[in-house]
């Protein structure tokens, strides 16, 4: 085991596809039972299924994370079930509202996307943080991107949203830091997900003369070859390493840092 997460229990927002999956498997295959909280329940089962196959133990709840109701519910269920949560990854994110036009100029991509990625990753940790204190031990990691520091390639409303991560994760760590407890954030760079998939979908919708009647991969793979040195995208297994990693005790005296796994996009 590079990260050894026995008789832990993880919990991963956002978690029964994509980047959240990359981290739910990463963590499980190094000893972890996993919570899977996610807005389909579908998805939640199907990661679980995944996790039980590996003979770890699974939870899921249903959760959105805009909902501050439904995040309480959620995370009493899980520990309810659990016993506890000892880690917890805030992947839960999106790049817009449904609908984006990847402008950033109306008001409903603005308030979206801070309320599922700056205010619902911070209910979501205000709803676990406490049992986490009252041990005296545990693990957040957060989920930033590439973008807080090269905003030149997202949108406005997105990269301010990821910065804001970057500054909670810094600020919630000096708070909690005399608790035992390490906080961190990790920034991915370019990763062939659904995520993406779907934001290719809605510029093609749009019109977007460089996604129109092209392979979706291929306008993908040319486009993050200008801007990472090392030529190649990043995937949601790796991401779930530098995780996994930052949720071990081998990372005990991380805390308060943004690490980027971008393939060299940003070097700072």
């Amino acid at each position: 085991m590079f990260a050894d997460l026995s008789g832990k229990i993880a919990l991963v927002t956002g978690g029964g596809q994509g980047l959240g999956l990359g981290m739910v498997m990463k963590m499980a295959g190094q000893g972890a039972d996993i919570a899977i909280a996610d807005l389909s329940e579908e998805n939640a089962a199907a990661a679980a299924k995944q996790v039980e196959e590996l003979g770890r133990k699974a939870y899921t709840a249903k959760m959105d994370v805009t909902d501050k109701d439904s995040v309480i519910a959620a995370v009493d269920k899980i520990t309810a079930e659990a016993g506890q949560i000892d880690i917890l990854a805030n992947n839960a994110g999106v790049a817009g509202a449904p609908g984006s036009t990847g402008t950033g100029f109306r008001d409903v991509d603005w308030e979206f996307t801070w309320k599922v990625n700056v205010k619902g990753l911070s209910d979501v940790t205000e709803a676990v943080l406490p049992q986490m204190r009252a041990r005296k031990a545990g693990k957040i990691i957060n989920v930033s991107s590439v973008a807080a520091k090269a905003a030149k390639y997202q949108t406005a409303y997105y990269a301010t949203t990821k910065m804001a991560v970057v500054a909670y994760t810094q600020a919630l760590a000096r708070e909690v830091a005399g608790e035992n407890i390490n906080v961190n954030a990790v920034a991915p760079g370019r990763i062939w997900t659904q995520f993406h998939q779907d934001w290719m979908k809605e510029r093609e919708a749009l019109g977007d003369s460089a996604v129109v009647g092209q392979d979706k991969y291929d306008v993908f793979m040319n486009s993050l070859k200008e801007v990472i040195p090392m030529q190649r995208p990043q995937t949601p297994e790796d991401i779930g390493a530098l995780v996994t990693f930052l949720a071990s005790e081998e990372a005990r005296n991380i805390t308060g840092q943004t690490i980027q796994c971008d393939g060299g996009q940003v070097m700072v």
